[in-house]
């Protein structure tokens, strides 16, 4: 009995593991998430000198 949920759980992880997986990609792809660009704080920075620096999500001027 003990193996038989075992095996339950184990696809009940992988099946919820791919679900939201394309979940994920769905939404992505439909534009309502967003994954930030990597460096592109830091580009922002040396472009802008100390002018607008950004920390976090509030521009400080």
């Amino acid at each position: 009995m003990l193996s038989n949920v075992g095996r339950r759980f184990i696809w009940f992880l992988v099946g919820s593991t791919i679900f939201a997986t394309f979940m994920g990609y769905a939404l992505y792809k439909a534009g309502l998430i967003s994954f930030p660009i990597p460096n592109s704080q830091r580009a922002l920075n040396i472009k802008d000198g100390n002018r607008n620096r950004r920390v976090g999500k509030i521009r400080v001027t």
